[in-house]
């Protein structure tokens, strides 16, 4: 009843904010969840493919389960929906952590604290995204409480089932590969340290660990010849997919000791601070003065996992995060195990004198990690640090007490330390209260963490866009259902138009790439050319094509009109041949010339002659220093002039006969140059091309 009441509560509480959210938070991750959830749903299939290729994203586990939005909605339906959904799943997390916890204690008070600190916490925000840690979450809940399960009382259908726990925690985010070595170091020192009245060796208690667990270690042995025969063959890191280049490089930068407690700052003190503590001093006395096989054996899981996913995380983020930015979105799973094992620590009594030292000094030690950290002037990324995203609320309480913000958590956690003694230490009469009111206290400010980064940073970003689309899904709306619609990315335009144009539509499964031209995804893509001699696109495959308004690189002879426009793009339904009306030469892929190359276009004949009013806008760098000349000259006449730095020409006509056959070229030669800053000498830009049919020749 307490777990449902957790996940109903606490999911419904966060669905407020997540049901209405209208757009997406970061890109292109949540595009390549949807591209993923889309080709289950499609083919039925859980192996990873995006634009028809097999695409190595393991992390399977979330697109599956909102796989069949995406087979039944539209992608603004399904997306609506994954936002429902998402709160319940990171709340659904408080039943394993209520198993775990009443496993180790078999106390029902110890249960009800694990599933309130797992439920209510400000990392709830990650629910307005359609990103992995929302599956990730409980997946790794149950994964750790199936190996705590296993290490306690050894089994050949318990080793399995933590083996398929370690499958379920990849599956849900690859970074949890950490877990599978966490595990059998536990089970070597849950067989060491804990004595069971044997007088046995270190020796032949590590050998006993073997017997007790053949499968697993049978299944281990083979994972490691496995990978031994990957490694010789250059293959190891299909095993992680794409997350293989972080395993590559020096593992452990320059700053990883300093980075790694301010990551840990950031989990402690957005966890409220006492789940901390009283995790260390239990999990250390636990494990050095064991009472029950089962709390023995979480917390050697505990005291193993903690630091190596810190580290690994903090490897992470110092290696590949722009400006070495703290995402505590990649550690923020830890609140359910520090969780369990403060609730542990609130209802159990032995060994209180050595759990009130350990606190003592868990306390004293992370006051002074907690003043390393910097609260003010940050740049706040909700959705990458949500714990962060509150530390402006933090500075703004230091304000009241005319403190730093850094001495205000310092002292906060030195109150919070002398809380937990009395916790702790509290007798058994008064304990039942004491417990309920720390669990109901610290749930309270989890879920007024997430509130305050809900309605200071989430709403506005998410909920109050003014969408720049009448309709969002505006090509699935267009096209006939089972099209294959294939974009054709141009810089000329933001990645965010073409982003949206496949976040939103179905029926967008492919992208064309044209010479190596950036695609704004790290998809695969078709790789297409235009064929400046015959007047073709190649490579193309789409029913209809996606192109930028203002495309300056080629123009499609239209099978059929598409009234689908947006102000950016237009939807093309190209001929079978993908035949172009015209195409350049010379001309950059965002539509520059260079001075020391003539711009060429090319007018293709299409069975009957015709006359064009080819009409363009030309206009200059900002840096030219003086206006840029040019000359556009076709087989019927020449315009010339110039453009002043910085400005727009007003539109230049020139009339072209085009043959019905063959081509006739339009030449455009300039004078004067620019460096601008991305290194680049550029002459004069196509902000406008086009060339409308007037009449025959």
């Amino acid at each position: 009843m307490v777990v449902g009441a957790c996940v109903a509560v606490a999911g419904t509480f966060a669905a407020y904010y997540s049901a209405r959210v209208i757009t997406w938070a970061v890109m292109t991750d949540e595009l390549q969840t949807t591209k993923l959830a889309l080709s289950i749903a499609e083919t039925g299939s859980p192996v990873p493919r995006i634009h028809g290729a097999y695409y190595a994203a393991l992390s399977q586990l979330y697109p599956l389960l909102i796989a069949p939005f995406y087979g039944l909605f539209t992608a603004p339906a399904a997306a609506t929906a994954a936002h429902v959904l998402n709160p319940f799943l990171l709340a659904s997390a408080a039943w394993p952590a209520y198993l775990l916890a009443h496993s180790i204690t078999e106390s029902r008070a110890a249960g009800a604290v694990a599933a309130l600190l797992t439920a209510f916490m400000p990392w709830l925000v990650m629910s307005t995204t359609l990103l992995t840690e929302n599956a990730a979450y409980p997946a790794l809940v149950w994964a750790v409480f199936l190996c705590q399960r296993a290490i306690a009382v050894p089994s050949t259908r318990r080793d399995v089932a933590a083996l398929g726990g370690l499958l379920l925690a990849f599956l849900g985010r690859t970074q949890f590969f950490v877990l599978a070595i966490v595990l059998p170091l536990a089970v070597l020192g849950h067989e060491l340290t804990f004595r069971s009245g044997s007088s046995s060796g270190w020796r032949e208690r590590a050998r006993a660990a073997f017997p007790s667990h053949r499968v697993l270690f049978v299944v281990y042995a083979l994972g490691i010849l496995a990978g031994a025969a990957l490694a010789a063959a250059g293959s190891l890191g299909a095993v992680v997919g794409n997350y293989a280049l972080p395993f590559k490089g020096d593992l452990l930068p320059a700053g990883i000791w300093h980075s790694a407690a301010l990551h840990l700052d950031y989990i402690v003190i957005g966890g409220g601070i006492l789940p901390f503590l009283l995790a260390v001093s239990w999990a250390v006395s636990t494990a050095v003065r064991p009472e029950r096989k089962s709390a023995h054996a979480f917390a050697w899981l505990l005291l193993l996992f903690v630091p190596l996913l810190t580290f690994e995380v903090t490897s992470f983020d110092l290696r590949f995060t722009p400006n070495r930015f703290i995402q505590d979105r990649y550690l923020f799973y830890l609140t359910p195990f520090l969780a369990v094992a403060a609730g542990a620590s609130l209802v159990r009594r032995e060994h209180r004198r050595l759990r009130v030292l350990v606190l003592v000094v868990a306390g004293v030690v992370f006051a002074w990690l907690a003043g390393l950290s910097s609260y003010r002037d940050q740049p706040v990324i909700f959705w990458a640090s949500p714990a962060a995203a509150f530390h402006p609320a933090i500075v703004t309480a230091a304000g009241w007490l005319h403190l730093a913000a850094d001495w205000f958590v310092r002292l906060l956690v030195l109150v919070v330390a002398a809380l937990g003694v009395v916790l702790v230490a509290a007798p058994q009469r008064a304990r039942p209260g004491a417990v309920l009111a720390a669990a109901i206290a610290l749930a309270g400010f989890g879920s007024f963490e997430a509130g305050y980064v809900f309605e200071r940073f989430a709403e506005p970003a998410l909920t109050e866009v003014r969408p720049h689309l009448d309709r969002l899904d505006w090509i699935d709306a267009d096209v006939p259902s089972g099209s294959s619609v294939e974009l054709v990315p141009s810089p000329l335009e933001s990645a965010t138009y073409w982003w949206e144009a496949e976040y939103w539509n179905k029926d967008v499964d492919r992208t064309l790439r044209i010479d190596q031209d950036p695609t704004f995804t790290p998809f695969p893509a078709d790789d297409g050319t235009v064929d400046f001699d015959t007047g073709r696109l190649l490579g193309a495959r789409g029913n209809f094509l996606v192109v930028a308004r203002g495309e300056s690189r080629f123009h499609l002879v239209e099978a059929s009109v598409r009234r689908a426009d947006v102000r950016r793009l237009r939807l093309v339904r190209p001929t079978k041949t993908y035949r172009l009306e015209w195409a350049t030469h010379g001309v950059s892929a965002d539509g520059w010339t260079t001075p020391d190359q003539n711009a060429r276009l090319r007018f293709y004949g299409n069975g009957r002659p015709v006359k064009r009013a080819l009409i363009v806008v030309l206009s200059a760098p900002h840096e030219a220093p003086e206006p840029i000349g040019f000359t556009l000259a076709s087989s019927l006449g020449i315009r010339r002039g110039g453009v002043d730095p910085g400005g727009a020409r007003p539109p230049v006509e020139l009339p072209v006969c085009v043959p019905a056959a063959g081509y006739t070229d339009v030449l455009m030669t300039t004078s004067g140059s620019a460096h601008v800053p991305d290194g680049r000498v550029l002459a004069l830009h196509f902000d406008r091309l086009d060339a409308p049919a007037v009449g025959t020749c």
